[in-house]
């Protein structure tokens, strides 16, 4: 039987899924904690869904850049920065969400 190996192209698509699943799942999470939860007079406050929802932006930011950049990168230089000016706005609207 042949040793199969992994390339680096299956391990970088294996993290981009994973970090797609987590972010779908997450969002989820927090759909059902920030819309359902309520409706049945639950409230869930402190800092927990803040830092859920931190992680679930930089999950999504991780699982789309990768796509985005080899369609930017494909494009030419306007689509990259585009690009470049998208992420940092993401970044920043991120991390300015969790205060």
């Amino acid at each position: 039987m042949a040793n199969r190996q992994r390339t680096e192209g299956q391990a970088r698509r294996d993290f981009i899924n994973l970090c797609c699943y987590i972010a779908l799942g997450l969002a989820a999470l927090l759909i059902f904690i920030n819309n359902v939860l309520p409706l049945i007079g639950v409230e869930i406050s402190g800092k927990l869904p803040s830092v859920l929802n931190l992680i679930k932006d930089i999950a999504l930011l991780l699982g789309i850049a990768f796509g985005g950049w080899r369609f930017a990168h494909a494009h030419g230089k306007t689509w990259v920065i585009i690009y470049w000016v998208a992420i940092a706005l993401y970044v920043a609207s991120a991390i300015c969400g969790l205060f």
